[in-house]
């Protein structure tokens, strides 16, 4: 991008995100819900300057091949504050837990009408939002809404010795996200701030967009659908048992992409969440039994996984994957297979009168587009919006960039729209 360009581009969102980060008071809402008592301890309280979130902002956008000029995007920002609190919500046996998740809302705050709740994508336990304190996705809170983030079960004062996560659990992840904003309202009516209406906005991308869609059949179950009035989306796996076949498909080549760790995790959410008796030996490769790639599992980061499995799928998984239907009656293996096919969201229906904005990138290379194609079909109260940036992660920026309603901005001048 031209430095002409990139000026005039900035200066648009200038104009466009300073008008955008005012907080007028509004009058109380008269009939506020009842505390819940989710809410057992506030962990942090921290103000971040605008300068350390453009900081943050340039340092990402770096690590994707965009350099932006640090006193521009200073410019955009907002000083805000954030809050890390702990809350109960319910475990994998059914016992309340704590858990732990973030609150953020730009500083001046004293009224809102709604709260965003954005779910997050896929994390080292170690980078928890409640630990970072501020990540970027939270970086909606520049337009001026109040965020609220759940950890997920696993991360921060919920993770467990053994890095156990629920990944992709439909059920205990819509929990941990319902809860969470029911512990970040009680924590808002400690602080004073006004609510002045009930609504909730739903958005995150990747794991994020599933976790969204699971929190909204939750809060369905709670009969408090009514008050979400959108839902945002974006490049989300709807359909775990596809995700997984996606990774089989590969049987003969390398993964186009080294996250081979992505296909344990995916089966440890399973057999954890579910909380399924089944052995490593029937679900994992034996070069990972006999390399002891499996306790790594129950002790690295995530992240660290992908290298030391390597790119092919054959040497991650058991061989029994690969003979669907009957899986050479591995019991083990069609116990996971079940579980995926239970916590796949494209098998439930939706409260039809919440909007659903679907958004997918055609040349995704993590998620498969037909993910959202399939789910769109499905959903009556859905739309399905083409991302134009190839890829998963720079779909993943456009997606946000649509969501903050900056892409009619953005878009045109980088030729796409």
């Amino acid at each position: 991008m031209n430095k002409h360009l990139t000026n005039k581009l900035l200066a648009l969102l200038l104009l466009f995100c300073l008008a955008a980060c005012s907080n007028d008071e509004e009058t109380p809402w008269e009939e506020p819900p009842a505390e819940t008592g989710r809410l057992t301890r506030v962990i942090a309280e921290a103000s971040f300057e605008r300068e350390e979130l453009a900081a943050m902002v340039v340092d990402f956008v770096a690590g994707q091949g965009i350099s932006l000029p640090m006193d521009f995007v200073t410019l955009l920002m907002c000083d805000v504050d954030v809050t890390a609190i702990e809350y109960s919500t319910t475990g994998v046996d059914g016992n309340p837990i704590t858990a732990s998740g973030v609150i953020a809302m730009p500083q001046g705050t004293t009224s809102y009408d709604h709260l965003v709740s954005i779910q997050h994508g896929t994390l080292n336990m170690e980078e928890a939002p409640s630990k970072q304190l501020f990540y970027y996705e939270m970086l909606p809170v520049i337009r001026g809404h109040v965020i609220v983030m759940a950890d997920y079960i696993g991360y921060g004062s919920s993770q467990t010795p053994d890095r156990q996560h629920p990944y992709l659990h439909n059920q205990l992840t819509g929990t941990a996200c319902a809860d969470m904003i029911e512990a970040a309202r009680e924590y808002l009516q400690q602080k004073s701030l006004a609510e002045t209406s009930d609504a909730i906005e739903l958005m995150g991308y990747s794991q994020g967009g599933q976790a969204s869609m699971a929190t909204l059949l939750e809060l369905e179950r709670r009969g408090l659908a009514g008050s979400v009035r959108a839902v945002y989306a974006g490049g989300g796996p709807y359909d775990l048992e596809s995700i997984l076949q996606t990774f089989l498909s590969y049987q003969d080549t390398p993964l186009p992409y080294a996250c081979t760790g992505y296909a344990p995790y995916l089966i440890r959410g399973m057999v954890y969440g579910e909380q399924l008796s089944v052995s490593d030996e029937n679900l994992y490769a034996p070069e990972v039994i006999e390399n002891g790639l499996n306790e790594m599992f129950s002790t690295r980061p995530l992240s660290e996984w992908h290298e030391a499995l390597g790119s092919y799928i054959t040497q991650v998984v058991h061989p029994d994957f690969f003979a669907a239907p009957a899986f050479n009656g591995n019991a083990d293996v069609v116990a996971v297979i079940e579980a995926l096919r239970k916590n796949s969201l494209i098998n439930s229906s939706l409260p039809s009168q919440v909007p659903v904005y679907l958004y997918h990138s055609p040349q995704d290379d993590f998620v498969p587009y037909s993910n959202a194609v399939n789910a769109h079909n499905l959903w009556s109260s859905s739309t399905l919006t083409d991302l134009s940036m190839s890829g998963h992660v720079l779909g993943g920026i456009e997606f946000m960039l649509r969501y903050m309603g900056l892409w009619a901005l953005v878009g045109p001048m980088l030729g796409m729209g």
